[in-house]
């Protein structure tokens, strides 16, 4: 059976409640809460009020569970709101039929799915086929779609982030004090952005935030063309722990950003590089505890959603805004209209993080999040230890991977890197940390610091992604001229080798076969009978004119 909503208590109607409240002294004033109801007591009551024995015990058995006035009032006459008066079979047939015709992901209307099931129930060729005086109405299964509790709608059409709004969440993710919890999460902005060149239009630009849960102030952000990875969420956490005044000083805004800090717990969903190991190991090592929630609805970070939602809302008032939809968009050219670089974007997202922290905050009791951390900074120590190098903290949040080194040094996809001190490690596992915007170096944990390990060979300065991206290019062009006859070319090389192959092995034991017959037998009993006699040396025939006078007495 299909979950029900319960059925909702009765209204009594005022005049009810009056009729009650006129019994109320009575039945105060005679019937006690214990002890068997006497005929004196009946008879008292029956006087005062005209009511018969039968319906005065009856409302004193209720006024003893429940002695209030409205107890004494009338029940609503008729059926219980909420029941319905369906034969159990067809009952069943209709929960059956709901199951899989209105609880599915893509569900149609609640009158479109009521008038499926009264057909199907209907219908003399179907599986049910019963009787027409036991089938309710349209109308009426119409309300028994409208009794499916929220949830269990949800649950069956809609996906876990939508849900979750229909779905219980009790208890609450809550911080215990200042720098205590951060969350951080991910998303794409919509406006499109240009390059600082041409002027071209680029793509959207992914963007992270990081929230103080106590303060409501904005921790950290990071912006980037690429989709979120290891480096870019160690990039917006060191943007949370370092302070903000380089960037500030190098992107020449003026803002006050004094948010900065080394939290304790930090919060994210279950995207891959917030589970990765070197990500979490990098936490760990800066005293920040990895909280990673369970998979499901994001009800545990709504904080940051939230966040999000008000931020995302404010690229509307840019040039190339995509707007959420396309019915947002309406026939609007973002590409055409798209005006603003990473970094003019960059700059006014500053000032509009600036003018969040400056706004009153409901969650803070109206208090704005800068005068919610100058107040708990001022109580705070020191946010920032002073062994804390922005350097070590960039690395420690690199993508790392456990390699092994051979006699050419590090083998990273066909580059080498090699370090002298890398000499007398040969064959022993290290942990190799790279930057994914150059292939110049990769960086090795040697004893707890970190050495700079240059690539063998003459690369360019360029991102990972774009190098592989070339070489990618470079075997998409292999493809093309082997789809292009070289296949075919290739295919008759290796035909006209193994032909040669083929040759030479004819040729070969045809030589072998007459070797033999020219070395003949070998050594027998008959052999050694008739002993061959020497053959007779050629007769040289001279003329008589070289003849000399002696020529008779050669001899």
């Amino acid at each position: 059976m299909i979950e029900r909503k319960p059925s909702p208590a009765p209204r009594r109607r005022l005049k009810s409640l009056e009729t009650g409240l006129a019994l109320y002294p009575h039945f105060r004033r005679h019937i006690s809460l214990s002890g068997p109801v006497t005929a004196a007591q009946v008879q008292a009551i029956s006087e005062a009020t005209g009511l018969k024995e039968r319906r005065i015990r009856t409302l004193a058995a209720r006024f003893r569970l429940h002695p209030v006035a409205e107890t004494l009032a009338p029940k609503p006459r008729g059926p219980a709101i909420g029941s319905h008066r369906i034969d159990p079979e067809v009952r069943v047939a209709i929960d059956t039929l709901i199951d899989e015709i209105a609880l599915k992901m893509v569900a149609p209307s609640r009158a479109e799915a009521a008038r499926q099931i009264w057909g199907l129930l209907h219908a003399y060729n179907g599986d049910h086929r019963f009787p027409a005086d036991l089938i309710p109405s349209e109308k009426t299964i119409e309300r028994l779609l409208a009794e499916i509790p929220s949830r269990v709608w949800a649950k069956a059409t809609m996906g876990s982030k939508t849900r979750s709004a229909h779905e219980p969440h009790p208890g609450e993710y809550a911080s215990e004090g200042f720098l205590d919890l951060v969350q951080m999460d991910h998303t794409k902005g919509d406006v499109i952005l240009v390059d600082s060149l041409r002027r071209e239009h680029l793509g959207r630009p992914w963007i992270t935030f990081l929230i103080d849960i106590w303060t409501r102030s904005i921790l950290g952000y990071y912006v980037s063309f690429g989709d979120p990875s290891i480096f870019r969420c160690g990039r917006a956490v060191a943007s949370a722990v370092l302070p903000k005044e380089p960037v500030l000083s190098h992107l020449r805004v003026d803002v006050s950003y004094p948010m900065h800090g080394l939290f304790r717990r930090w919060h994210a969903d279950q995207a891959k590089p917030h589970r990765s190991e070197a990500f979490r190991r990098a936490c760990i090592r800066n005293g920040i505890a990895p909280d990673v929630r369970r998979p499901g609805p994001a009800h545990l970070g709504g904080h940051i959603e939230r966040l999000i939602g008000t931020m995302v809302g404010k690229l509307r008032l840019l040039p190339g805004a995509t707007g959420s939809n396309v019915a947002a968009r309406d026939g609007y050219d973002a590409e055409a209209n798209a005006a603003m670089t990473l970094a003019e974007f960059e700059r006014w997202l500053l000032c509009q993080i600036a003018i969040y922290h400056h706004a009153p905050h409901s969650a803070l009791g109206g208090l704005c999040p800068a005068q919610m951390w100058a107040r708990e900074a001022a109580k705070h120590g020191p946010l920032l230890p002073v062994s804390v190098a922005s350097d070590a903290l960039f690395r420690q949040f690199l993508p790392s991977k456990s390699l092994t080194v051979h006699a050419k040094g590090i083998q990273i996809k066909y580059r080498h890197y090699w370090h002298p001190e890398l000499a007398v490690r040969i064959g022993q596992k290290i942990e190799i940390s790279w930057d994914e915007r150059t292939i110049q170096h990769v960086y090795a944990d040697l004893d707890g610091r970190y050495v700079e390990l240059p690539v063998i060979g003459d690369y360019p300065d360029v991102w990972e992604a774009d190098w592989e991206a070339a070489r990618a290019g470079v075997r998409a062009l292999g493809r093309a001229y082997q789809a292009d006859g070289g296949r075919a070319a290739t295919a008759r090389a290796v035909a006209a080798a193994n032909q040669e192959i083929h040759r030479a092995r004819v040729r070969t034991k045809e030589a072998r076969r007459q070797a033999k017959r020219r070395e003949g037998e070998g050594a027998t009993v008959a052999d050694l009978r008739r002993p061959k006699t020497p053959a007779a040396k050629p007769v040289i025939w001279k003329p008589a004119a070289e003849l000399g006078e002696d020529w008779d007495r050669i001899g």
